[in-house]
């Protein structure tokens, strides 16, 4: 056996700290799309005396790990414990800042829409891990038995977003205090569109009502503290000012400007200055609620700051504006008056980070306040200097390039892979996968039954990583692990490297795990497999088990994509029209067919184009007739004008349902879909709205036509309106407001 490394041999370091998360944006792909920043450049020399005692702290956002299978797995105590293990032993991590406590309070407490399809998958897999496997409990408990503390992070302003703006975040989901509540909800000036996102801490209640539910979860788990990140995952916001207008936040601003209406006024420069201050002093008024009942049990309470503004609250990862529009962060009084015992500087620009650990360390020292910033590389030297004014840098491993990327620090050659401290016997998997360390397959594999689960889960990326094809049987036994995580890693790499019969045993797993991830890794693997899955997959798309049908349906989509048209496009269409196939798997079905309306033939796009206007029509399920109705959106283009006249007949019919006295289950939000199908037909549908929006015998038909024309709804990117425009076109074109449909 030929073994040779390229690792560096690199001193162990003293106490750091780190940030894992069960949160948000891969599914949106935010991660990729935010550019380097923070630390310049990884260190490449090893850490020297001095900073053997460094602290470090680490974030894991647990949504985001439960969503990228290639991330960092935490489905199971097994494997939590053995992360928080290598980061206490490796790099001596004091704390843990964890993202689950969050999405167990979405599990719990959190309404999830259905308009995207994987939300449901998401749910439920999220679900599994919260309520049966108790990954909480889990890591608490890994993070105490390390020596660590364990903050429960989550957002300030994150309570969901209302499901009348639209599909704006990675899934439609809002808070059960927000629907019981409307009126608990940041306002425009008309007291009618509600910020998506916040709850407004201007009303006592509601700050009651949430700092129960902190102080209920942080006691039933056992966190040592809160954090509290500002920004809100979505991008509803039509311009900057638009919410604030709560009756609460206008008194408190005519306590200094009397004369002046916050609703209807120009506001200058100051003006606009006082009012953020206003909803900033409300925020404060919760902190230091909240802070109250921390103090009475000994926890910690933590807020990130901006790196560029500290004194707003954050924007969403490469978005121009905040979310909730703009809110003073008054981290002076927090400081001064003990309200916050950590404040974090976020991610940015170097630059920025340094000016802003530069305006709060000598304050928050004098208060015995911490100071942190999350840093891409916590040991480059741009933070040796605040380092030794007690600043503390941050870890995130969620994104691969963090800076503790090694699970081991010693020298790694080829008797590594026999090591009896399994740390050794990971990291040398991770290096014979990024190609510094050669090794035999048949080496490789005989780790697949190792004891320790990363090491497992590690050995099905290094085999693909190798091309191993003497090793399909080994890939193919890891789907039948007992650990979720190395059997989703077995899925995956048999995208890469498979036999014969791997699309079979692919499918066979299914049956026994049929979980989000799971089926991700199985799509993944199916996919990759081509013309050796297509008779598999057709079988499998008519199969008992529930996961085996799904994923053959999604699988068939990228077939025929592939060249397989001919024998994917009319399993899919059968999957479709079955009345008696699950929704779910029909609503997939269906996507897929509007995704193939360019390949198929004429006489096929108008038969699909004709199921579509009867399952949008009359169909018993909610969820099917949207698909439908989303679907014919996309047929403006290759149908003659009598079809799209009927097209657009279909849908103006449709979106007519949701006019006064509607009883639908999806009344508050169904609109949307059918409207946005009437905008994509151009100036038909435009006229079939604008119709409704005139007429004066139906006010909820006016005004959902109104919304659909005029406030758009957000997906992935915030694009700005001209405030005064939409001021003139609301005054000119909004009609009588209805009210508020809750889902």
């Amino acid at each position: 056996m030929t073994i040779q490394s390229n690792s560096k041999n690199t001193n162990n370091i003293s106490r750091r700290g780190l940030l894992l998360g069960a949160g948000g944006a891969v599914a949106a792909g935010l991660l990729n799309t935010i550019p380097p920043c923070g630390a310049a450049e990884p260190s490449e020399q090893p850490p020297n005396d001095a900073e053997k005692t460094m602290p470090l702290q680490v974030f894991c956002g647990t949504g985001d790990h439960l969503w990228g299978h290639h991330l960092e797995p935490v489905d199971s105590p097994a494997t939590i414990g053995a992360m928080l293990e290598w980061m206490a032993a490796t790099y001596q991590v004091s704390r843990l800042y964890w993202r689950g406590g969050q999405s167990m309070m979405w599990d719990e407490h959190f309404r999830m829409g259905s308009e995207k399809l994987t939300a449901h998958d998401w749910t439920a897999w999220k679900h599994h891990l919260y309520q049966d496997v108790k990954i909480n409990e889990a890591t608490v408990a890994a993070a105490h038995k390390q020596g660590m503390e364990c903050f429960m992070y989550t957002g300030l302003f994150e309570s969901g977003v209302q499901p009348d703006i639209g599909v704006v975040g990675p899934h439609p989901f809002e808070d059960e205090i927000r629907i019981a509540h409307p009126e608990w909800c940041p306002v425009d000036r008309w007291g009618q569109r509600r910020c998506p996102g916040p709850i407004s801490f201007c009303y006592p209640e509601a700050r009651k009502l949430l700092i129960k539910r902190y102080m209920d979860n942080i006691e039933r788990f056992g966190y040592d503290g809160i954090n509290f990140y500002t920004y809100v995952e979505n991008c509803g916001i039509l311009y900057e000012d638009e919410f604030g207008f709560n009756q609460p936040i206008v008194d408190e601003f005519n306590k200094k400007y009397p004369d002046v209406d916050l609703r209807s006024a120009t506001l200058t420069a100051e003006h606009k200055e006082h009012w953020y201050a206003c909803r900033g002093k409300f925020v404060t008024d919760f902190l230091r609620e909240l802070q109250a009942e921390l103090s009475k049990r000994g926890k910690k309470l933590s807020i990130i700051v901006d790196a560029e503004n500290p004194d707003n609250v954050q924007p969403w990862w490469s978005q121009s504006i905040p979310g909730s529009g703009n809110i003073k962060m008054d981290w002076r009084t927090w400081v001064r008056e003990g309200i916050v015992q950590e404040l974090w500087v976020q991610l940015g620009p170097s630059e920025a980070q340094h000016s802003t650990i530069e305006l709060l360390q000598d304050e928050c020292n004098e208060h015995g306040v911490e100071l942190t910033v999350r840093a891409i590389d916590p040991f480059a030297s741009g933070w040796k200097p605040y380092i030794k004014k007690d600043l503390t840098p941050i870890a995130c491993i969620t994104w691969k390039r963090n800076g503790i990327e090694r699970v081991s620090l010693e020298s790694i050659d080829g008797d590594s892979l026999d090591s009896t401290d399994w740390k050794q016997r990971l990291q040398a998997l991770l290096d014979v996968e990024a190609g510094t360390l050669k090794a035999a397959p048949k080496k490789i594999a005989s780790l697949a039954k190792d004891p320790q689960v990363l090491v497992r889960r590690r050995v099905m990326y290094a085999l693909a990583a190798l091309k191993a094809e003497s090793q399909v049987s080994t890939l193919e036994e890891g789907l039948l692990d007992v650990e979720s995580s190395v059997r989703i890693a077995a899925a995956s790499a048999l995208a890469v490297v498979h036999g014969p019969h791997s699309a079979v045993r692919i499918l066979s797993a299914l049956e026994k795990d049929g979980y989000f991830q799971m089926k991700l890794a199985c799509f993944e693997g199916l996919t990759a497999l081509g013309e050796e899955a297509l008779a598999p997959v057709l079988k499998g798309a008519r199969s008992t088990h529930y996961a085996v049908r799904q994923v053959s349906i999604q699988t068939l989509y990228k077939l025929g994509k592939g060249g397989f048209m001919a024998e994917a496009a009319p399993a899919l269409f059968d999957a479709a029209v079955n009345h008696t196939e699950d929704e779910l798997l029909r609503s997939y079905a269906l996507e897929g067919m509007v995704g193939f309306r360019e390949e198929i033939t004429p006489a096929f796009r108008i038969q699909l184009v004709d199921k579509m206007i009867e399952l949008a029509s009359e169909d018993p399920s909610t969820l099917v007739q949207l698909r439908a109705a989303w679907g014919l959106g996309y047929f403006y283009s290759g149908t003659d004008a009598t079809k799209r006249k009927v097209i657009v007949d279909c849908l103006a019919t449709g979106f007519r349902n949701y006019g006064d006295g509607c009883q639908r289950s999806d009344a508050a939000y169904g609109w949307r879909i059918f409207g946005n199908s009437l905008l994509m037909h151009h100036g038909q549908g435009r006229t079939q709205l604008e119709s409704m929006r005139t007429q004066g015998n139906d006010k909820w038909l006016a005004w959902v036509a109104y919304e659909v024309v005029y406030l758009p709804h957000r997906q992935m990117k915030m694009a700005l309106l001209d405030e005064q425009e939409m001021i003139e076109q609301h005054n000119k074109f909004a009609p009588e407001f209805p009210g508020y449909r809750t889902w």
